[in-house]
């Protein structure tokens, strides 16, 4: 049985102009056309046209949904887990936008930001150890970025540091760099490379590792809010003489 497109539209409850919109974004064309061009449906495409709708309604993006629609079974299982996990993400953070304006308040000077790296960024890390002390890995920031220089590494000027075990008289950590994601990878003795997918991070601005009271106010913001950091926190320095820097802490990855 053939519809014009004013009975599809009834049968479906989606208005013409998005069925021409449809058609013309090559997600759901008419099954022919009538001898003077009409657009002509067909019985079939009803389940179609709505399912294509909800996954828009879903926020899923219209090129995502051709390639959907186009690919097998085994392949729309995989799709179909992209967008699920896509989808529980995209919860998270609203989840986290939800705490941190939650966390505001009107009357004080608002030293929280949220901070999203919208896409995959590739970093290089070298490993450090020093003497416990207020700014351990600074006497090592020209010789770790003069090291990268000598490889023919380009990198940022942002230098980014992170802990990974503190004993009573020595703090081990790597410091990084951001470089190109076009840039070889390739592990060595004393790099690491790694690529961190897009994160949405609460950032403490202009922070002094010689604040006595950073440990406490790092405690109170997580407190405050009720973050759950999903990984650890990063100090990043504007560039290799900075003598202050941001806490990056991440919440949604």
């Amino acid at each position: 049985m053939d519809l014009t497109i004013q009975e599809f539209s009834k049968r479906t409850g989606l208005p013409p102009s998005k069925l021409r919109f449809y058609d013309k974004k090559g997600l759901l064309q008419p099954s022919s056309r009538s001898e003077n061009g009409y657009r002509v449906y067909s019985i079939e495409q009803i389940h179609l046209a709505k399912m294509i709708d909800s996954l828009r309604k879903a926020d899923i993006a219209i090129q995502d949904i051709r390639h959907y629609a186009e690919s097998d079974e085994q392949k729309k299982r995989v799709i179909l887990d992209s967008w699920k996990k896509d989808l529980d993400k995209r919860m998270e953070s609203l989840l986290a936008a939800r705490k941190y304006v939650g966390g505001m308040k009107v009357e004080n000077t608002q030293t929280l930001m949220l901070s999203k790296w919208e896409k995959e960024k590739v970093f290089v890390w070298q490993k450090f150890e020093s003497e416990r002390s207020p700014y351990p890995f600074r006497e090592h920031f020209v010789k770790a970025k003069r090291l990268l220089e000598e490889q023919g590494i380009p990198c940022s000027e942002q230098v980014y540091i992170r802990n990974e075990k503190v004993t009573q008289e020595k703090i081990i950590g790597e410091i990084g760099f951001e470089v190109s994601n076009s840039f070889q990878l390739k592990d060595t003795e004393n790099i690491r490379f790694e690529k961190v997918p897009p994160t949405l991070f609460a950032v403490m601005q202009d922070c002094r590792a010689d604040d006595a009271f950073l440990c406490f106010s790092y405690i109170q913001v997580v407190i405050r809010y009720g973050f759950q950091p999903a990984g650890n926190k990063i100090e990043r320095y504007a560039n290799i003489e900075s003598d202050t820097f941001d806490y990056l802490i991440p919440l949604v990855n």
